[in-house]
């Protein structure tokens, strides 16, 4: 029998749709791949900023231009493309957009003006939308027992792919420069592309929807779900802030006293790995009933991130404080919140997931933007007081963002990662 769109209603199927195939082993791995190397490709540009603006004449202050483009092409592909999936073949769907973005990559990679790189870099953006897509898509084509674990897996993929991403851009950028960097990624996204492409099964139970009605659908959720909408505005602030401290740690590590180049900013990066753990612990606590407690943790240690900056803010034990809390408050928030959402309304979970992840990238390409301009304008020291001011704000409204009882989700395949 085949699974039913998290949407859709009886009669929107399309009539004889065939028994859902099953998602072999293989197949799996190649998904879980596909999701970390699109992911990775919205991060490499962050540990190299400066070169890139250099590159590019880009004065510093206006840095943050590059990361904001490919946050905001995210943004924009969540609202405009990610619906589809519904709609749409799946396989077709992603190696298209895995296509598109290995060429955006080149683009970027050859730009010599900043106009062309920045576009490049909004268009791939655009088709990175492929990491939050493809674990919707594997869930229809595993047994029911098996979505939480596959689920999970693929959310904990996602987030080695960020901060390998970074890591990596770090090291190699240092030996290849920056524009070798994204030419090494094209030809990687190019071959998973063509992989997929041959490994994985089509998408069972499509449906018969115009793409008007699944626009205008979400904007009707977003009016009418209060749920939704506090959630989304948590996760942009909590994305936001993520993004703000390691843009703003990408380029105050190459200033006095710290002094370091991009291998090893890359180096140090590598320390944030361990965040990764945060994401199947808190979705165990979110789906045993903790979810109002698992928030108001994950907002505390954000908080407590970015006060470690302010007791280190010359060391590199405050550093290392600052992105491991960070990136787990981060991680932990967008679990709980998304446990949330998708327990409120499991049959609309793709439009929920669509306006959730539209306005979290939208809150990381703003903060993306300001973050250069705040450290080039007032220095180090404001940009850490605005993180803790914002982090503040964060876990005051995260009090009484969810139900006032706590429950778990209907099912557990909620256990994704940050984006």
């Amino acid at each position: 029998m085949s699974t039913p769109v998290p949407w859709a209603d009886a009669n929107t199927v399309k009539a004889g749709a065939p028994v859902a195939p099953v998602l072999t082993g293989g197949a799996l791995v190649t998904v879980g791949l596909a999701c970390a190397v699109c992911v990775a490709n919205a991060y490499y540009g962050q540990p190299l900023l400066a070169d890139i603006a250099h590159g590019l004449g880009l004065s510093p202050r206006l840095a943050g231009l590059a990361p904001t483009m490919t946050q905001a092409g995210i943004a924009l592909g969540m609202a405009f493309l990610l619906p589809l999936g519904d709609r749409i073949d799946n396989r077709v769907l992603v190696t298209t957009l895995l296509k598109v973005q290995a060429l955006a990559l080149v683009l970027m990679a050859q730009s010599t003006d900043a106009p062309v790189y920045l576009g490049a870099a909004l268009l791939a953006g655009t088709c990175g939308i492929v990491t939050y897509l493809l674990p919707a898509y594997a869930t229809r084509l595993v047994s029911p027992d098996r979505r939480g674990s596959v689920t999970g897996a693929l959310g904990a993929g996602i987030m080695l792919g960020i901060t390998l991403g970074r890591s990596m851009a770090g090291i190699a950028g240092q030996a290849l420069g920056w524009r070798g960097v994204y030419a090494a990624a094209a030809v990687a996204t190019l071959l998973v592309a063509l992989v997929l492409q041959r490994v994985v099964p089509r998408t069972p139970a499509l449906v018969v929807a115009s793409y008007r009605s699944l626009l205008a659908s979400l904007a009707t959720l977003a009016r009418t779900v209060p749920l939704l909408r506090r959630a989304t505005v948590l996760q942009a602030l909590s994305f936001g802030l993520f993004n703000a401290l390691w843009i703003g740690l990408a380029l105050r590590l190459q200033q006095p006293p710290f002094g370091l180049d991009t291998r090893r900013i890359g180096l140090l990066a590598l320390l944030a790995i361990s965040s990764v753990v945060a994401a199947p612990l808190v979705g165990r606590l979110a789906d045993r009933g903790g979810m109002r407690l698992a928030l108001r943790g994950a907002t505390v240690i954000t908080l407590a991130g970015w006060i470690a900056l302010v007791a280190g803010a010359e060391t590199y034990t405050g550093v290392v404080l600052a992105m491991l809390l960070c990136g787990t408050g981060a991680t932990a928030s967008d679990v709980v919140l998304r446990s949330a959402i998708y327990g409120h309304a499991p049959e609309q979970r793709m439009r929920m997931n669509a306006v959730y992840s539209t306005g979290t990238f939208i809150g990381g390409s703003v903060f993306s933007l300001i973050t250069p301009l705040g450290l080039g304008q007032l220095g180090w020291y404001a940009v850490v007081v605005g993180g803790i001011a914002v982090a503040s704000l964060l876990l005051a409204l995260s009090w009484r963002a969810l139900p006032g009882r706590d429950r778990p989700a209907p099912n557990s395949e909620l256990r994704s990662g940050s984006s």
